[in-house]
């Protein structure tokens, strides 16, 4: 518990999300879940607790469908980025030193 909530107070400071906060997000979505469903059972399924219920599960989906499109454009990205450091150390230049390409220091 204590690491999730330093993941989440980290994540304010440095980009992108990490362990922690989608942790916290599904628990946060999982108890919202849990309270609108106990509403919809003790108001014997009104109608307006039912479609807050279909829109938080909307939501829910939603945001678990972007975060999967964004690791997936992160992991295209890297290899991308792998493949361009290997093409150019295999032409003899240095991956390490982008503006060295003899390989001498300046």
């Amino acid at each position: 518990m204590a690491s999730t909530l330093k993941d989440v107070v980290n994540s304010i400071f440095t980009p992108g999300t990490n362990s922690g906060l989608l942790r916290a997000m599904n628990a946060s979505f999982y108890a919202l879940f849990a309270t609108l469903f106990g509403l919809v059972v003790l108001t014997r399924a009104n109608v307006h607790v039912c479609a807050l219920l279909a829109l938080s599960i909307a939501l829910f989906a939603s945001i678990k469908w972007f975060l999967a499109q964004i690791a997936e454009a992160e992991e295209i990205q890297r290899k991308e980025r792998l493949e361009k450091e290997k093409s150019e150390v295999s032409q003899g230049g240095d991956a390490a030193r982008p503006g060295n390409k003899e390989g001498k220091d300046e």
